[in-house]
This record gives C-alpha cells, structure tokens and sequence, in this order.
C-alpha cells in the first residue's frame, strides 16, 4: 500500500495498491499540497489533477504527464523531467530551480512568476506559453518560444543558442549577459527595459513664471 501526505500537515491524502509510483494513472485527482518529493515517477500520469502546492523535489519524472492540470504554487526543485508533457498546464508561482526539462512539451502552459533559474530546457517546446517568469542562468538551447509572453522576463546569462523567438513578445526582458543574437529572431522583438526619466520638479514659486 502506497500512502501520499500532505507536505505540510502529514495527513494522507492518498492511498493505492502496489509498492511503485511508476507508470501509475492518477486521473483528475485532488491532490493538493502532496509530498511526491524525490520520488520515482516516471511515466505518471497526472493529466486534470489539482497539484496547487504539490512537491516533486528531485523526483524522477521523465515521460510523465500533466496535461491540464493545476499546479500553482508547486514545487519541482531538481526535478527530472525530461519528455514530459504539460500543455495547458498552470504552474503560476511554482519553483522548477535547476530542474531538467528538456525535450518537455510545456505548450500554452502558464508559468507566470515562476523561477526557471538554471533550469536546462533544452529543446524544449514552450511555443504560446506564459513565461512571464524569471530564468537566469538556465539553458533553452533550441527551445522552442514561438509565440510565447516573455514580457518583463529574466533571462540574464541564459543560453539561447538557436532558441527560437519567433512572434514572441518580449517587451523589457531582461537580457543581460545573453548572447541574444545567437537565437532566431530575437533581436527585432526585444524592447529593453527603460525607466522612466525623472522630471525635475519646479519650485511653487516658479510655477506661475
């Protein structure tokens, strides 16, 4: 009998048969707030579920699936998840820090005010997604951001090599540190970020001059 808690109170919320998380279908489920941390679970299926707050530190993910299912407030810390598939996904507010992505299908998924930071997206497919986020320091080498929101974004010091940006919006990202030129059609769509100049203000007695 497998039992999965609740990362904070350690109440089970969960229990099946066998001695393995692998492969197993766990379909529209409300799983909020569970503790799946450094734990084997590839091929999992997870597709509709309600993960908001969920752990999955270091765990093994690669080839599992999340297809629609809320994640807000997750957390995927060093997590493998290589070919995993997560298209309409919402992980706003989660954490994927140093996590392995590549290869993962993340299409139209929601990942605002997320933190990418160092996370290795490799090839991965984040075309239409809300990436509003910050990712330093991670790698989208061949990734594919076509049509993706990376309005006010942080990807100083990523690597972008043949990253493909394609009518992306990227309205003041942060690129500092990023050979953005590198990238496939980047350049034309990046508008850095500019603060607004301060205005001297006149005295009140030369208001009226």
């Amino acid at each position: 009998m497998i039992q999965i808690k609740h990362c904070s109170t350690g109440d089970v919320i969960f229990e099946l048969e066998g001695d393995s998380l692998a492969g197993t279908k766990l379909v529209g489920k409300n799983l909020a707030g569970a503790d799946l941390s450094s734990q084997v679970l590839r091929g999992c299926v997870f597709d509709s579920d309600n993960l908001d707050e969920a752990s999955f530190e270091n765990s093994d993910l690669e080839g599992a699936s999340f297809m629609g299912t809320s994640l807000k407030g997750a957390c995927f810390k060093g997590a493998s998840l290589v070919g995993a598939t997560m298209t309409d996904a919402i992980m706003n507010d989660s954490s994927f820090e140093n996590a392995n992505l590549s290869k993962a299908n993340l299409r139209y998924a929601k990942l605002h005010n997320c933190n990418l930071s160092g996370a290795r997206l490799v090839e991965a497919d984040m075309s239409m997604c809300d990436l509003r986020c910050d990712m330093p320091n991670s790698n989208l080498t061949r990734a594919d951001l076509r049509g993706a929101n990376l309005e006010g974004a942080d990807l100083s010091h990523a690597k972008v090599d043949e990253t493909d940006f394609t009518d992306a919006t990227m309205t003041h990202a942060h690129l500092d540190g990023c050979y953005i030129e590198r990238a496939i059609n980047a350049c034309a769509k990046h508008q850095p970020f500019k603060p607004k100049p301060q205005v001297a203000k006149r005295p009140w007695w030369m208001v009226w001059a």
